[in-house]
């Protein structure tokens, strides 16, 4: 069997930037920076922005930011629009030519907006009738 084929298993302490948060674990991380420790020995100390100690997710402090509830997200993609156009409609009426922009923004159900309009032009440039077919449910 070879010799030195894993690296150097040692103790090492890793300090938390953002938290001032430092613990002493095992590790193969090397560092030329040490520390005096709490038991009198000399580690190295390898430092790191984020840890268990300041992670929102662990730190229990994390929150999911949902701006428009998941009902309302149903009811803007698939309920019928404000002239009564359903998404089903806009792919079974619409004529085998090329959608419209506006067809397209509707069937994703975003707001019709200059920016929306030409993400819809981009998309059935690159797609052409696939562009309102996607969109839909």
């Amino acid at each position: 069997m070879k010799s030195d084929a894993h690296p150097d298993y040692h103790q090492v302490v890793f300090r938390d930037q953002s938290a001032g948060y430092a613990f002493l674990t095992r590790s193969t991380a090397t560092s030329d920076t040490t520390i005096e420790w709490d038991d009198g020995h000399t580690y190295p100390v390898v430092d790191v922005e984020i840890s268990s100690e300041s992670h929102p997710f662990y730190t229990g402090k994390a929150r999911v930011v949902d701006s428009e509830g998941q009902i309302a997200k149903f009811r803007r993609r698939y309920e019928p629009a404000a002239d009564g156009t359903t998404p089903d409609d806009l792919l079974h009426s619409a004529p085998e030519g090329e959608p419209t922009p506006e067809d397209v923004v509707l069937a994703s159900g975003r707001d019709l907006t200059e920016g929306n309009l030409q993400w819809a032009r981009e998309r059935i440039a690159a797609e052409g009738r696939g562009a309102l077919e996607q969109q839909l449910p």
